[in-house]
């Protein structure tokens, strides 16, 4: 529905046991939840931080978003972009992850994934298009 479409990013801490497992369980289920709410979005992982943005409609999105809140799995979570948007960025990515070795491969400025900004947000979604996007 046009007009009840919400985007919502944030940075978090990584709090992981096992990294490769428990990024390839958060992946999965993700994927399997997103695709029933109608959530599209991408996640970043540098080994150290996430930066997440997802899409979809307003109370699918509010409630992932809280959610993810409560997950022990992020600590110091800082939410940046939280708007109604018109169509969504990320159509065809039920949840997209962007590895710590493909970020420093395709776009190594972006290592630390010091994003504070509104700016900086939009400024990496439109990288990622254009370099991830495959």
């Amino acid at each position: 529905m046009i007009g009840d479409l919400l985007t919502v990013s944030y940075r978090s801490r990584v709090c992981l046991a096992d990294p490769v497992a428990d990024l390839l369980g958060i992946v999965q289920a993700s994927r399997v939840r997103n695709l029933r709410l109608g959530i599209t979005g991408i996640l970043l992982y540098n080994g150290f931080h996430f930066v997440q943005t997802i899409e979809g409609p307003q109370n699918a999105c509010r409630e992932l978003f809280a959610r993810i809140s409560e997950d022990p799995r992020h600590s110091d979570i800082v939410a940046f972009g939280v708007r109604k948007i018109e169509r969504r960025r990320f159509p065809d990515w039920s949840m997209r992850l962007i590895s710590r070795a493909e970020l420093l491969e395709t776009m190594p400025e972006l290592r630390l994934l010091d994003l504070k900004e509104p700016q900086d947000i939009e400024r990496l979604h439109g990288r990622v298009l254009v370099e991830l996007s495959y």
